[in-house]
């Protein structure tokens, strides 16, 4: 996958997590300061790079919450920190 597919692909999906945050502020309370990366329910190639994407923003000192992508309407979305 090319670094422009990646870019792609996660814009998409962050902009579906954003509709879902919007509706559901308090998520943005619960995971204040956090980075937040998007993966995937069915993208196993994105996952892979995007946990790249975590380890390098662990490494920069910062929190970061896995929002992770689930094929339930009712729970789209399910997260998971990941500390440094």
């Amino acid at each position: 996958m090319s670094k422009a597919q990646q870019i792609n692909l996660n814009m998409q999906l962050s902009e579906e997590l954003a509709t879902f945050i919007i509706a559901n502020p308090k998520i943005l309370r619960k995971y204040s300061g956090y980075s937040y990366v998007v993966f995937s329910y069915s993208n196993k190639e994105l996952n892979e790079l995007n946990n790249e994407l975590v380890i390098g923003i662990i490494n920069e000192g910062k929190n970061v919450v896995k929002a992770i992508q689930t094929s339930e309407k009712n729970s789209p979305w399910k997260f998971s920190t990941a500390l440094n």
